[in-house]
């Protein structure tokens, strides 16, 4: 009966796998076919590459995806945490309150999110460009770096706490000198995390962005308008390569701050 249940699911995960990546892989394989079509595979070349890297717009949208990405994950890590370390010090009232604001920008559609700060942006009378982005982008990022904080603030050892108070530490001293060298691992991962969604973002993206300030991702939209070439799974197979760099990047600081943690 358990050799069974064991096949069934090697079995089912297996062609979850397969599901799940299988169009991710013609991706990348169609990017070196030599036809501009995706439907037949006429030949290898790295032609798609050169005419990506030769594309001056693509360029242009990636710097500013790459700009509002870094300030993002900046602004969102540095909000995120303040936020975190401060809901530690009020009543569990408060703390409830803060949560739920956290919460809001989770739940709420991104449509819906991305049509309010339109609006919203349009009666401030506000120029739409990298600030727009910027401000749109951390409202759904500080949440995650707020919460990933605050899950390594609950395993902080009180009697460490108790022990600093004793000794006549302020409550800055204990932020400075313990709360924040024990969180920094848990920042640092959520401004990754915080990076990479910023960097592929595309609803809040189509409202945010002015004429001046179109990320990547919103102009892959646009190509695939008129159509799927390899230029374009070129692109996304750099992505991919980029995506996996934070994953290891991510579960290396992960692994660091652990034993950081364990350590002290």
């Amino acid at each position: 009966m358990n050799t069974k249940g064991s096949k069934f699911r090697t079995f089912y995960l297996s062609l979850f796998f397969v599901i799940l990546y299988v169009p991710v892989l013609s991706v990348v394989l169609y990017s070196f076919n030599k036809s501009s079509s995706t439907a037949q595979w006429t030949g290898f070349t790295f032609d798609w590459y050169l005419q990506l890297f030769n594309d001056r717009v693509i360029f242009e949208s990636f710097k500013i995806s790459m700009v509002v990405a870094i300030i993002t994950s900046t602004v969102s890590a540095i909000i995120g945490t303040a936020s975190a370390v401060i809901s530690s010090y009020v009543s569990k009232k408060v703390e409830s309150a803060i949560n739920g604001v956290m919460f809001l920008p989770l739940i709420i559609p991104e449509v819906a999110l991305g049509l309010s700060l339109l609006i919203f942006f349009t009666e401030l009378n506000l120029t739409f460009g990298v600030p727009t982005l910027v401000i749109g982008h951390s409202l759904f990022c500080v949440p995650y770096i707020y919460f990933m904080v605050q899950l390594r603030l609950q395993e902080i050892d009180s009697s460490i706490i108790e022990a600093a108070k004793d000794l006549g530490a302020s409550s800055w001293q204990i932020v400075k000198t313990i709360i924040l060298p024990l969180v920094i691992p848990s920042t640092l991962t959520g401004s990754l995390l915080a990076f990479a969604m910023s960097l592929d973002d595309v609803i809040i993206s189509t409202y945010m962005a002015g004429p001046t300030g179109t990320t990547l991702p919103v102009h892959i939209f646009s190509m695939m308008r008129t159509g799927v070439t390899p230029k374009v799974n070129a692109l996304s197979t750099l992505f991919l390569l980029g995506t996996f760099l934070l994953i290891g990047l991510n579960q290396t600081i992960g692994r660091k701050g652990e034993k950081f943690y364990e350590e002290n």
